[in-house]
């Protein structure tokens, strides 16, 4: 197959839908990878969505430098370097507001607790911009090393699929190296993605949750069997394997994601009551409810799982064709 085919968007999707059980499990790791990183860093999701904003912007100014100097360094050993010496424009909160979906007084009340925790600065004139604090460099080089990992990790093993002669470590070094330009696109994918599920759900907690309980189903799933995406969504898992064995319990999700236990109890149960998840009465552990997931009306899993391949096969791509 040619090159160009190989990696467009449409065959990196074809081949993410054909291969569902035995791909998924990492891109819904990578998914909890970086929202339970951004949970930890700012303890709220919504106010951790409003940051990837402003990093996503501040990654493109610093990627602008390229066009001028060809070897500029893009590199996150030298991001500390290059975000200090970017102009940021200024943003309108209704402006925002409308990239991470969350409503506008929503968004002027989490920029303002962001200001106090240091997360975002405000300059001249009330402009505010993002520069993280050189106090919180060791834990934001940590968190971002761990979400490079993991995204190295989905797009090794696309690279499998697609037959191509990719290591998981020329993958994490080249997005190392070349930090600011795949973090751009990645961030730009994020908001994307955030904000399609901010709109169905209300509740970016509820998102970070539920995916712990879908890694676990297709982690059990993948020891057992293969399927594409019909498989999966249209439940047509054999018989013979008992889905509620793919269970996970409250303490594994807050160890997991650091959201406080008895709040992931109390969505969890939410999950229930919308039949999108069931619990076991005696382990009190949950359970994916496969055969609810094509028909819930309460949670849209079927044409969230397509718009997320969606968007993510086009980020895929761009990656693939930098580094191959």
């Amino acid at each position: 197959m040619d090159r160009n085919v190989k990696l467009d968007k449409t065959n990196i999707e074809k081949v993410l839908n054909d291969n569902f059980v035995k791909l998924m499990p990492t891109f819904y790791e990578m998914q909890s990878t970086f929202l339970s990183g951004i949970y930890k860093r700012y303890g709220d999701l919504e106010g951790g969505n409003i940051v990837i904003f402003f990093a996503r912007d501040l990654h493109l100014e610093i990627l602008r430098k390229r066009e001028n100097d060809l070897n500029f360094n893009l590199s996150l050993d030298n991001f500390w370097n290059n975000h200090k010496d970017v102009e940021q424009e200024k943003k309108k909160i209704i402006y925002i507001s409308e990239q991470t979906g969350l409503a506008k007084e929503t968004t002027r009340r989490k920029l303002i607790s962001l200001v106090k925790k240091k997360h975002i600065k405000k300059g001249d004139k009330n402009k505010l911009f993002w520069e993280p604090a050189s106090e919180f460099k060791d834990s934001y080089i940590k968190i971002i090393e761990e979400q490079i990992s993991s995204l190295s990790k989905f797009i090794y093993e696309q690279g499998r699929f697609l037959e191509l002669n990719l290591s998981y470590s020329k993958i994490y070094r080249e997005i190392k190296e070349n930090y600011s330009f795949f973090w751009y696109h990645y961030l730009t994918f994020q908001l994307d993605y955030i904000r399609y599920w901010q709109e169905q759900l209300r509740d970016l907690e509820m998102l970070l949750i539920g995916l712990q309980t879908q890694i676990q189903t297709l982690h059990f799933l993948r020891k057992k069997t293969s399927g594409d995406f019909d498989f999966f969504f249209l439940n047509k898992v054999p018989k013979s394997i008992n889905i509620k064995d793919a269970n996970i319990s409250a303490t594994s999700i807050s160890e997991i994601t650091g959201i406080p236990r008895a709040t992931c109890i109390r969505k969890l149960e939410r999950f229930v009551k919308m039949k999108f998840l069931d619990k076991d009465k005696f382990s009190k552990r949950y359970f994916l409810l496969l055969n609810q997931l094509n028909t819930n009306p309460s949670i849209p899993a079927t044409e969230g799982m397509k718009k997320s391949i969606s968007i993510f096969s086009k980020f895929s791509s761009t990656i693939l064709k930098s580094i191959y």
